[in-house]
């Protein structure tokens, strides 16, 4: 089960609700077996301190488990596993878990909402936009799409114009491209001026990341023949890349990664200037609409993949 983290503070009422939820559904056995499915190897004796000659209250077991959850930033991981529990069962028996309904209006007053493609609560985007969806832990891999983005050129832009000039291109870039990412719950991993990375995790990562490197290209175009000071038409490539990367908050770390380091070669290397490139593991998640526009190819006779150009209209074989 994915892992969930919040720094939101959890309401009283959200934490009594689950101590009742629990103590009025099970016995002290389910709760600690239910418990081990996040926690490892979780023990309610050694937790609460009682002698396992003693009999543990219903109660003070449900109240153990709430507050040990919360304690491991799992709270909402242990609410998903209680839905799970009344709607599917446990151990080939159905549960009757009272207060589900109010304890999912809780979690979603909290400022979350249900990612049915990675099973977890996120954060809502209307509410506020953090850098890890509200809910992803450091050091938990998980799959991302990555979205890399340059400026074909740029050390020449740099060269050639006024630097007041260059700096509101390139601000104007950077808008462009978080708008094209963030209506997408995207989110800015990285800026470095003239380009950046960027992270999908939301819903259909693959398809929002694509959707949205096709929109920074057109939205680049208009660019150029109504904003652009500049003396020169601007050009970017970008590459969309799919794989695991052990969530970090490090920039570190995240140069390091194998993933983001495919997603950059396939943008410097493979990716002709004004176009999108995806690779294969990308492309196989899209919609037919999208494939339609893209033109594959092979690196070297070997490896595939896809490029988008907005004058392509055809999917054509090279």
């Amino acid at each position: 089960m994915a892992n969930v983290n919040t720094t939101v503070r959890i309401p009283s009422k959200l934490i009594n609700l689950s101590v009742k939820a629990l103590a009025q559904s099970m016995t002290i056995k389910i709760m600690q077996s239910l418990a081990r499915q996040i926690i490892p190897n979780y023990d309610l004796f050694e937790q609460t301190g009682i002698p396992r000659s003693v009999a543990i209250p219903n109660v003070t077991a449900a109240k153990q488990v709430v507050s040990d959850m919360i304690s491991r930033q799992s709270f909402l991981d242990f609410i998903l596993l209680l839905i799970k529990t009344s709607d599917q069962g446990y151990m080939g028996r159905k549960y009757a878990i009272p207060y589900l309904k109010p304890l999912i209006n809780g979690v979603i007053d909290m400022g979350y909402i249900y990612d049915a493609a990675n099973d977890m609560f996120v954060e809502n985007p209307n509410l506020r936009r953090t850098r890890n969806w509200g809910t992803l832990k450091t050091g938990h891999t998980y799959t991302f799409a990555f979205l890399r983005i340059d400026v074909v050129g740029s050390s020449g832009i740099v060269r050639t114009h006024d630097e007041r000039e260059v700096n509101q291109c390139y601000d104007d870039l950077r808008k462009i491209v978080q708008l094209a990412i963030e209506k997408r719950n995207g989110r800015m991993w990285g800026w470095d001026g003239d380009g950046g990375l960027a992270a999908f995790f939301y819903g259909n990562k693959n398809q929002s990341a694509v959707l949205s490197g096709m929109e920074i290209l057109h939205e680049i175009f208009l660019y150029n023949y109504s904003r652009n000071s500049l003396s020169n038409h601007v050009k970017v490539r970008v590459a969309v890349h799919n794989g695991p990367f052990a969530y970090s908050p490090s920039i570190e770390d995240l140069n390091n990664s194998e993933t983001v380091k495919q997603a950059e070669e396939l943008e410097h290397k493979l990716t002709p200037p004004g176009a999108l490139t995806l690779s294969e593991v990308v492309q196989v998640m899209l919609d037919h609409c999208i494939l339609t526009q893209l033109v594959e190819k092979k690196e070297r006779g070997h490896r595939k993949y896809f490029v988008y150009e907005m004058h392509r209209t055809n999917n054509r074989k090279r």
